[in-house]
């Protein structure tokens, strides 16, 4: 049920069938949704394939997305609040298609933003320092929620450490504009770490 709720939306949106324009910060956010959704997140690397092991999935593409971001705040200060705004409000109307009622779905969308603050967080610390021990330990707590789980060599660690690694090699202005496809770009990191 709630996996087709996200099948049907990443399709509305990139086959034209939704009948709202979407700014550059949707299409971003909607890029980095579908990466998330990826497959081999939920096979090769074991991530559950639940509402919260996606949004985790999510937390984490969209961590290393902004943690880049953030390296150049005067040119991406706004796109990054942005983004922000449409992930929240697409969770909130997921939520609500889900069936949550309204009281409920603006007090879990707070902790899921939260949480969302703490898990860029601990992954910049990680990914800056380039420490993949303490990465590890947060893909554990974080992405598998389970302490100890992911090892520095895992290949979840490996992949974000790469993952990371590529994207901080673009342009911050490529990065903003319509031309970067996240989906795709995680294809391809995925396909170099096989």
């Amino acid at each position: 049920m709630v996996a087709n709720t996200f099948r049907k939306k990443i399709a509305g949106v990139f086959s034209g069938s939704q009948k709202t324009h979407l700014d550059r910060y949707q299409k971003a956010y909607y890029k980095c949704l579908e990466a998330s959704r990826r497959q081999e997140f939920y096979t090769e690397f074991e991530v559950a394939d639940t509402f919260d092991g996606r949004f985790d999935m999510l937390c984490l593409v969209m961590s290393v997305y902004m943690q880049k971001l953030c390296q150049d705040n005067e040119k991406t200060k706004q796109f990054s609040q942005n983004l922000f705004d449409a992930m929240f409000k697409d969770i909130d109307l997921t939520l609500r298609e889900m069936g949550a009622g309204d009281l409920g779905v603006g007090k879990r969308v707070k902790i899921m933003s939260e949480s969302f603050m703490g898990r860029l967080s601990n992954y910049s610390h990680g990914l800056e320092n380039k420490n993949a021990t303490m990465l590890a330990d947060t893909l554990s707590r974080n992405l598998y929620r389970k302490d100890a789980w992911v090892k520095e060599d895992s290949k979840i660690t490996q992949f974000v450490l790469n993952f990371h690694e590529q994207i901080t090699s673009l342009k911050t202005e490529y990065l903003i504009s319509e031309d970067f496809n996240m989906n795709d770009f995680i294809a391809t990191s995925l396909s170099r770490q096989s």
